[in-house]
Order: structure tokens, then sequence, then C-alpha cells
């Protein structure tokens, strides 16, 4: 879809939000030495008690803004979440003229009053830490919610969470593969969506356990897919065409109400154009990898380079699904 958000904004605010796509990466000096506090966040949810939520949460949250050196942001732990028929709020942020900025975080969800999933909460902080940093870190006038937005939480996290298993690659790494492996990394997802899902009882596919319920993710996933087709059939029936932008994914949940979709129905339509994409892929001449067209934000893309795109949001969207607790909250 036309990315209309962006075009709303004044020039100023286009060049902002432009520059904040283009960050990627907030990198911690040292980010073992606060993997203390993260393990004793994880604890205290365990203990259920909000003073001491509270306190481990100020405790990261402090450790954070001084390790890269910005002005500390006032904490405020609250029980259950508020929610409305847009959804659960998860935390704020909030930057007032003459007055500290402050985040608040919910530890209960809304109507369950069940305590948040550990990874969910830590990720709705760095979320709201994010917002901070943005201002404070890195000077920008505004704090928008751009695709390298959600990139610098997700560094975050992931140097604070140790990874269980093989780190994901990047979309470098997999800008590095041959084509056949990126093929094979997209014929695997169908399945492997499936599993995931089989952690999650109906109930729970609907239901916010993390930044998005499984359903979501799924949405996003069958999305993603009709727009890299959409690409694919633009470059090769045009020559160097102009590619249209589009809103983040990340703003694709609430702007198009996946929580009121059908799970089965989403990975069906994901599944059945997923076979499609391998088919049209698999039979493009060598040469036809290489044409492409313009992307007003990132250049020139070609069907290589979306591959390799592809490859990865597989990957990222995988992991949030494997990350979603199976209706534990």
């Amino acid at each position: 879809m036309p990315f209309a958000y962006y075009r709303r904004l004044t020039r100023a605010q286009q060049a902002i939000y432009r520059r904040s796509d283009e960050i990627t990466e907030v990198r911690l000096p040292r980010p073992a030495a606060l993997h203390p506090a993260v393990d004793a966040l994880e604890q205290a949810l365990g203990s259920e008690e909000r003073r001491t939520v509270q306190a481990a949460t100020e405790r990261l949250i402090r450790g954070l803004t001084d390790a890269v050196a910005v002005s500390p942001v006032r904490a405020e732990v609250l029980a259950a979440r508020p929610h409305a028929r847009w959804g659960e709020l998860h935390g704020l942020y909030t930057a007032e003229r003459g007055q500290a900025p402050r985040i608040q975080l919910w530890m209960r969800t809304a109507r369950q009053k069940r305590v948040v999933a550990f990874r969910t909460y830590l990720r709705t902080l760095l979320h709201e830490v994010g917002h901070h940093f943005d201002y404070a870190l890195l000077r920008l006038r505004d704090s928008y919610h751009t695709e390298g937005f959600y990139k610098r939480e997700s560094s975050l996290f992931h140097q604070l969470v140790p990874e269980r298993g093989p780190a994901a690659r990047s979309v470098e790494d997999w800008f590095r593969q041959s084509p056949e492996a990126r093929l094979a990394r997209l014929a695997r997802t169908p399945d492997e969506v499936a599993r995931a899902l089989a952690g999650h009882g109906p109930p729970a596919r609907a239901r916010r356990a993390g930044a998005w319920a499984p359903v979501e993710i799924v949405c996003i996933l069958r999305d993603a897919e009709r727009l890299f087709q959409d690409r694919f059939e633009t470059i090769l029936t045009r020559e160097e065409p102009r590619l249209e932008a589009t809103t983040p994914p990340e703003r694709w949940p609430e702007e198009r109400a996946y929580l009121g979709e059908d799970v089965s129905t989403a990975v069906a339509d994901f599944c059945r154009r997923r076979g499609a994409t391998l088919a049209r892929l698999a039979g493009l001449a060598a040469d036809a990898w290489q044409r492409g067209g313009v992307h007003p934000q990132r250049g020139r893309l070609t069907i290589d380079d979306l591959v390799a795109m592809m490859a990865w949001h597989d990957e990222h969207r995988l992991e949030q699904l494997a990350d979603a607790p199976g209706g534990g909250t």
C-alpha cells in the first residue's frame, strides 16, 4: 500500500524519519555488564511484586542510560494494562517541556491480570528506552516507529539476552548466500510457521502475548509476500521501474486490524503465495536475478537483493513466533 503516513509529514519531518530509518543499531559498550540487571528483572517478574519489579526496572533503565552516557529517565511500573477496542497499552514514553522524561510500563495483562512474560516485558522496556535514545542519544527532533527504530530495539534486546542457539543471520549475511541457499530458506518457512503455531492453542494465536499475537505475525508474512510478489512482477515486466515505498511492516498490525483475522486463512494464503513465489523464482534465468528497480529510500534493488531480504524477514518473523509465549499471558 502507498506510504500515506510518510507523505503526510512535512519535509522536515520526512528528513527526521529517513534519518531514523538509516540507523539500525545502538551498540552498548559492555552489554555483559548489564546482564545481572536483566537477570534481576526476570526474577522480579517471577515474584509478581510490583515494588520489586519497579526497583529492577529502574536499575536496568539507569544502566542503559549510563552505558551510553545520556540523561536519565524516570520509570514507573503500573499494574494491569489499559485497554480499549484498539488493544492493550504495553508501555508509554512521555517527554513534556520542563519535566523529566518518563517511561511507564504495565506488568500485568488487561483482562486476566497475569504477569507479563519476561521477554515481552523486556522488549516493551527497550521499546520505550528506544524513544528516549532517539532524543537524548541520536539527537532526533522526533521519534518515529520506523523500520530502523525496531531494528535498534532488537539490537539492544540481543545484546542483553544472549542467543540460546546459533545467531540469526543479518540481511548482509543473506546477501552473501547463494540463490539456492536463499530459495531453500524460503521453502522451509511454511512448515516452520505451522510448527510454531502448533505450540499455541487457538485462543493464544489471537492474543497479544508479545509485541504482537501469532496471528499478526502470520499476517505480516502474508502481506509481505504480496508486496515482494508485486515488486518481482514490476521489475520483471518493466525496465528499472520506481518501487513504491510502503508503511513499515511494524505498523501493519494496527493499520490493517490483523487481530480480527482468522489465523488458518492467513496461513493458507501465505503458503499458497509462497509456493507461487518459489515457482516464479525457480523459473528465472540467471541474468534475471540482476534486474532491478529503484526504491525511494533504499536505492536500486535487484531480484537478488529482494530474495535476500525475504530470507532475513522469514527468520526474523519465525524468531518472533518462537518468542511468543504459548498463551501464558
